[in-house]
């Protein structure tokens, strides 16, 4: 009895076990099989997913390094183009033209520049102007034009001369506004000043606003012998009250060519018989002034004397000088 019953309890504990065993198989068996939440569509992982997951700031590496790359290969580029035309012969200037000329020529002027051969990007157009006013005081506008690959434009216009003074053996112009330029080059038939000294001039300065000129009286007004370019290299400007007596006497005496003049008696003639008269620095009593002269002139004859000048200057004061 007692031997069936231990039998019996053997064999229970045999199939507990072997359940077990066999749920322990089922359960392992359908981890294996279990498909994960995170794969779908044929075992991809989705992008977002790997996106979501990465670290913030290996994106941001990516990127900057990204943008540094087409920084990089910008320059290069760049770089690249600028050595090839700074190197490269068709930037080199093989054509100046200048335009507006009238006394001046060409070959002068480019004389000046030296500009054939060289860099069109080392070409500085103010240098240019700069340079072109020092050189020719009579030019009023210089503009400067830059045209790619190897052209430079200049147009020039010139100061036209209406007066020619005579001090001595040294001859300048003086434009219609009262400016002083050299005299060169061909210009017609003008007035002539016989003076024995020059003008009293007005230097212009000019200061930030190009349209405005702040007037500079020179110390030394008159400088007996002005060499070529160094007199002019600032502009000098007669003064306004003498070139309007200068343009009134040369109306009031068109058959004159020639006119005089002295620092200390102003304007005047040589007559034709045989003295020079002066009416002085201004004109604006002109008619008193010549009708006082012709009576002077009517008395000297009655009194047979010949002058070498007679001054009307002033009229309340006239005169005449003997040899």
């Amino acid at each position: 009895m007692i031997f069936n019953q231990g039998r019996r309890r053997s064999e229970r504990l045999r199939r507990k076990q072997k359940q077990d065993s066999q749920e322990a198989i089922r359960q392992a068996a359908s981890r294996l099989t279990a498909v994960p939440a995170s794969v779908s569509r044929e075992g991809v992982t989705p992008l977002v997913d790997v996106i979501g997951s990465e670290n913030p700031s290996a994106v941001k590496l990516r990127s900057s390094i990204g943008w540094r790359a087409l920084s990089l290969l910008i320059t290069g580029v760049l770089g690249y183009a600028l050595i090839t035309a700074w190197t490269s012969p068709e930037y080199r200037v093989s054509a100046v033209n200048v335009s507006g000329l009238q006394r001046i020529t060409q070959e002068e002027v480019l004389s000046k520049l030296d500009l054939a051969g060289m860099h069109i990007f080392a070409v500085v157009p103010a240098d240019i102007q700069s340079t072109l006013q020092k050189q020719f005081p009579e030019f009023r506008d210089i503009r400067v034009q830059i045209n790619l690959p190897a052209q430079v434009n200049i147009s020039i216009s010139e100061r036209q001369p209406h007066v020619a003074w005579l001090n001595g053996d040294n001859l300048m112009w003086v434009d219609s506004e009262g400016f002083l330029i050299p005299a060169r080059g061909e210009a017609d038939e003008m007035l002539t000043i016989q003076a024995d000294s020059v003008p009293a001039y007005h230097l212009k300065s000019p200061i930030e606003d190009p349209g405005t000129l702040k007037v500079f009286r020179d110390k030394a007004e008159f400088k007996p012998n002005p060499s070529a370019l160094a007199f002019f290299a600032q502009p000098k400007q007669i003064d306004g009250g003498l070139l309007t007596a200068i343009l009134q006497l040369n109306a009031w005496m068109p058959q004159e060519e020639t006119l005089l003049y002295q620092r200390q008696r102003g304007l005047g003639w040589a007559d034709v018989r045989g003295w020079d008269v002066f009416v002085g620095q201004k004109l604006e009593k002109i008619n008193e002034k010549m009708v006082m002269y012709e009576t002077i002139v009517r008395e000297l004859e009655k009194q047979g004397i010949n002058p070498s000048l007679v001054s009307v200057e002033f009229l309340h004061a006239p005169y005449y000088r003997m040899d």
